[in-house]
Formats: structure tokens, sequence, C-alpha cells
């Protein structure tokens, strides 16, 4: 609209200017006309005058063509001279009366008397109205087409003695009149178009300068600077402008919130710039899909909003949402390195899911929480049961948010022992959070939160730093083992933070363990295991935990010299439920990892029968409910640690918790 009157006042201004300047040049050219005929009177008068001096003179030239004698015979051919030089084509000599006494030619019949001596007569008379004159006047008769005349009478002593008409050829200084004005007129118009047209140009181009300025500042007021999609703003007016039509129209819209996965990565690895033009193709990709009347908006970090209105069919939402990944997982090359952008998407219908923006956003978003743990879907739609996981997640991450501020988080130590005699041999260091109430919140809910809003390496971090101060207070070569989350390797400062930590505590390497799962090591393998290889040279135990659950442990095997290899938990249940091949499998693991020269741990033992099973096959290390719940630092220390001897094994059953096995 705005660029629509721009262009309606341009050319209002424009025809403006051309008016004005017709106007002037018509103007112009009456005045020239009206010039040019008073230029020709003025110089008609004159030659009138002049010719009318001759005739009256001293020489009598005016008596002899009125009385027809002479006194100089050749009177009439110096009079034709004079009239020649002058540019006088004819003359006519009228008596007193008014009658034609002497005509230098005749238009009737010039073909027989052409400028012949004596002249010629016709007999023609001035009108009344002519000769009633007095005193001394002047006609003249101008067409402008053929050659004027002027009739005038030829005093003397006062008295008019008779009338001269000249008819003028006036051709020559009638075009040089014309050329000469015409020149002037054009400087005229010149003058007038410059002084119109170039302040209208400088006008316009300063409006012009100013209307882009104002579309300028209204575009960046509407759109994110960096990708160019509508901003958080804008976006909103336009969803609370659609929301308030389909109350009427009765029309569903979809709002999809996208979330560009790994930003933040990609950003601490290749630099803000880099991952500002990721972000760039992004959205030129998300863009490059959607229909005409689609809404398009970045609304926060790595956060897009895609609104489509008129949904008839979800299916028709799910299509969108698979192309929109199919487009933006084309690989992009940064300096020479391949990335694969992924997206997670929600989305909420609305009226159903809301009707409102906010509540539409948050629907979306809480939806596409729920698709980062499900990303084998296109996208996720919105449920009422997601709200109160959402609300539970916002909880976790403010306890979160505050044990990281008031020193909140508890570790709990679960003891290891030998397997062929129960000796104690160390704990793992499990992280623990309560709620408001004070009781446990489950690791699994809190962790992934933890991961996925940026905490986990401060939190791994504390971990390390508590884990040894505290093992440093209990009796050697008793050991701790924590785990490491791939985050903190992503600064490369994991091995400073570790020995700043061993040094604090006065404790050498080989009384900690680190724990590393498999997928650790699937990106920037060559990176990590430099710094694996650092820590193991400090004398530290590196296990890989949860071994047997992935698809390619064997292929690390040898990449990297484990010193330990723990199994996991989930053999054992398989092993209760009796499932087929479980103990053959148990007993190719253990033996190929004392084959490589490696000890193994098994979790999650929690019989006597399971215990007595691994220790047959030669397994190194037991953990589990059996021998011990994972407690805090006090009990773990009045519990297990009290009278401790290296060479204790574990006693009787005793009736502590569930089938717990106590350390003697």
């Amino acid at each position: 609209m705005t660029a629509i009157l721009a262009n309606r006042h341009y050319w209002q201004s424009f025809f403006g200017s051309m008016a004005v300047i017709v106007f002037v040049a018509a103007a112009i050219f009456a005045v020239g006309n009206n010039a040019v005929g008073k230029l020709v009177k003025s110089e008609m008068y004159n030659r009138g005058q002049n010719f009318a001096n001759l005739l009256l003179g001293p020489e009598g030239y005016a008596d002899a063509f009125l009385t027809g004698i002479a006194r100089n015979p050749g009177s009439e051919d110096i009079i034709r001279k004079v009239a020649d030089l002058a540019n006088i084509d004819s003359y006519t000599i009228f008596d007193r009366h008014g009658k034609e006494v002497f005509r230098s030619k005749s238009e009737r019949y010039g073909w027989l008397l052409r400028d012949k001596s004596g002249g010629v007569s016709t007999g023609d008379k001035l009108s009344p109205s002519i000769i009633a004159k007095t005193g001394f006047w002047q006609v003249v008769h101008d067409d402008g087409a053929t050659n004027p005349s002027v009739i005038m009478p030829l005093i003397r002593n006062g008295k008019a003695i008779g009338y001269l008409s000249i008819v003028s050829d006036m051709i020559a200084e009638r075009d040089h009149y014309e050329k000469t004005l015409a020149r002037t007129y054009a400087l005229i118009i010149l003058i007038v178009i410059v002084a119109t047209c170039v302040p209208f140009m400088l006008y316009q181009r300063r409006r012009r300068k100013i209307d882009e300025a104002d579309a300028r500042i209204q575009f960046l007021a509407d759109h994110d600077n960096l990708t160019h999609l509508l901003n958080r703003r804008r976006m909103q007016e336009l969803c609370d402008q659609l929301l308030f039509k389909i109350r009427a129209t009765r029309e569903e819209i979809a709002y999809l919130y996208v979330d560009l996965d790994d930003i933040s990565e990609i950003n601490d690895h290749y630099g803000q710039s880099r991952g500002d033009e990721v972000l760039r193709i992004v959205a030129r990709r998300l863009s490059a899909g959607l229909a005409a009347d689609d809404l398009a908006a970045r609304i926060g970090p790595d956060d897009f909003a895609i609104i489509r209105r008129r949904i008839k069919d979800r299916r028709e939402v799910v299509t969108l949402a698979r192309a929109m990944h199919e487009a933006v997982s084309e690989a992009i090359e940064i300096d020479g390195q391949i990335v694969t952008p992924k997206i997670s998407i929600g989305c909420a219908i609305a009226p159903h899911h809301g009707r409102s923006h906010s509540e539409l956003v948050k629907h979306a978003e809480i939806a596409h929480f729920h698709h980062k743990g499900d990303s084998a879907k296109d996208l996720v739609f919105f449920k009422a049961e997601m709200d109160e996981a959402m609300h539970r997640r916002r909880e976790i991450e403010a306890r979160i948010k505050h044990a990281m501020d008031a020193d909140g988080f508890e570790l709990f130590y679960q003891p290891l022992v030998k397997g062929r005699d129960g000796t104690l041999v160390g704990f793992e260091a499990l992280i623990r959070l309560r709620d408001e109430a004070g009781n446990l919140i489950s690791p699994t809910e809190f962790i992934p939160i933890a991961e996925a809003r940026g905490y986990i390496k401060a939190i791994g971090s504390w971990v390390i730093r508590e884990a040894t101060r505290q093992v440093a207070e209990w009796p050697e070569p008793l050991f701790v083992s924590v785990n490491l989350s791939a985050v903190q390797f992503e600064d490369g400062d994991l091995v400073e933070i570790i020995v700043n930590a061993l040094k604090t505590a006065g404790l050498s390497g080989d009384r900690l363990e680190v724990e590393v799962v498999e997928s650790l090591l699937l990106e920037r393998s060559e990176m990590i295991l430099d710094q694996l290889t650092t820590l193991k040279q400090l004398g530290i135990s590196i296990d890989m935990d949860d071994f047997g659950t992935g698809y390619s442990s064997l292929g690390y095997l040898w990449r990297f010299p484990f010193d330990k290899l723990k199994i996991d938990q989930s053999f054992m249940r398989a092993l209760d439920n009796g499932e087929r091949n479980v103990k053959e499998i148990v007993a190719t693991i253990i033996t190929l990892a004392h084959q490589m020269k490696m000890k193994v741990t098994t979790e999650g033992v929690e019989t006597e029968e399971q215990a007595t099973f691994l220790a047959s096959l030669g397994c190194d290390q037991l953990q589990g409910y059996f021998f011990g719940k994972p407690r805090p630092a006090s009990e773990t220390t009045e519990h297990f640690l009290v009278g401790h001897r290296g060479t204790d094994r574990f006693g009787d059953p005793l009736e502590i918790g569930s089938s717990e096995r106590r350390i003697a």
C-alpha cells in the first residue's frame, strides 16, 4: 500500500509539473504571436512615416502624384527605387477626397502593368470613416499570412492633402522576428523546465529516499534482521488478527513451532558468523516451501514459527512438516566440513489448542519438546496431557537452577565388589536432586533437562570435584567412578578440570574411574579419544558403560584401549526372565574383554543366583542392589566403611531394603 501511495503521489506531482510547463509554453506562444504582430505594426508605422516624409519633402513628390505634374520627370522612378530599397512592395496615393490617384502595382493587372511608369488607377476610394479621421493617424492591416499594409494621411500645414497606403514585404522581417522570439521563448521554456523539473526531481529523489528509509524502518520493525523473516512481535500481531477472523470463518489454522537443533554446537565449533549463515540458509529453506498466505517468523535464537491457514486435514500439516525436514536436512558445507541441520517441530491447532497467540506458542513449544524425544515422527501435535508434563519439566528445571546456585545437588554412592570373593573395591558416584518436598527426582528426569538447557557441563564438573574430595576421605585403595557426558568433552578442558580436582583432593589418578558410553565416540571421535588417552596416562581407569546395548561397541574396543567394560543391567533382567542365549552372550563378553586385557563389571546384580553365575564366569566386579543401594556419603561411610578392611567380604544377607546384601 505504501508503494502504491508513493507511486500515485509521484505521478500526481509529475502531471502537475507538466501542466505548469504546458501552460507556460502556451502563454509564451500567445505572447510571442502578439509580440510579432506588434513588431510588424511598429515596422509598418516607421516605413509608412518615412515614405510619407519623402513624399511631402521639398522635392514635391506628393504633388506630382496628386496633380500629375512633376517638377522632375524622373520623380516616379526615384520613388519606386526608394520603395524597393525600403522593401515596400506597392504603394497607393489617394487625393484629399479619398479617391485613388496612383497605384504603383495592380494585383489584378500585374501581368500587364508590372511596375510600369505612370502606375495605374483603379478608381478605388477610401471609406468615409477613414476620411473622417482628423489629425495624424495610421491604420495597419496585418493578418499574419500576407504582406501587411498601412494607410495614413499626408498632412501639410496641418491639413490632409491626400492619403498614402503602402504594402510592405515583411516576410524576411517576420521570419527573423519569429525565429528570434522562438529562440528567446525556447530559452525561457528551458529555464522554466529547469526551474520546475530540477526542484521536482530533487524533491522526488529526497521523497524517494525518505520513502525508502520509512520502508526500511518499517521492514526492520516487522522483520528479523538476520533471516528477513517476520519477527516475534509482527508474528503475534498477524496471528492475533487471524485468530479474530476465524471466530467468524470457523476455519482452523496450524501454528508450527520449529526448533533448529545443535545450533549452539555449530556456533562453538565454527564461530558465530558461520552459525548465523546456517540460520539464514535454514530460514530460506523453510520459507521456500510455504504457500503464498503462509506466515513464517523467527521467534528465538534458533526457533522459528510457521502459520498455515485454512487447515482441512491434519495430514496436510504432516506433509508440510515432512517437506520442511527434507529441505532443511540437505547438507551444508562449512569450512570444508559437512553439517546436516536438523529440526524439531511441534504443532498446535487453533482454535482447539488455543484461542490466543500465547496459548498457541506455549502448546506448540510443548509439542516440540516431545518431538525432540521422538524424532522418528515428522512432527508432534499438542495433546492436553503434554501440558502437565511440561509443567513438571519446568518445575524440575527450576530445581536444577536452584541446586546450581545453592549447592543443592547430592552424590549417592553405590558399592562395587570383586566378583570372586565380594571384597569391596570402590563406589560409583551417582548424582541426586530433591524436589521442594525433599523427595528424590529420578536422574532419568532431570539429567536430560540439564543437558537440553546446557547445565550438564557445570554439573559434571561439580560431580568430579565432589567425588574426588569424598573418596580422598575414605581408605585406600578404594576408588570412585563417575559418569562423563559428551558435553564435557566439547570445550577440550576436561583433562584440566579433572587434574585440578585430583590436585585439590590430594588424590592419585588410580583412585578415579571415568565411565563413557559408546555413543560419545560417534562424532568427533579423534578429539574425544585424545582426551581419554591423556586421562589414561594419568592413571585414571577408562570404562565403557552400558556395553552391549549399542551397535558399534566392538568397533570401538580396538580404536581405544579401555580398561574396563560395564555390562548393562538389561542383561540381568533378561537372565531373570529366562530369555534365550543370555548366559552365552554374557560369557562371550567377559571372555572377549579378558582376551583384550580389560576388566568387566556387571550392573544390576540383584540376586545371589546372578552373583554366583557371574562369579563362575570370572566377572571381575559386580554392582547392584544385592550388594547395596546408592546412599549419601554419610550413610555410605556408616553402612559400608566402618571397620572396613581390604580383605572384607560381603556377609550373610540382611533385611536392609529389598534383598540388599551388606558388605561387612
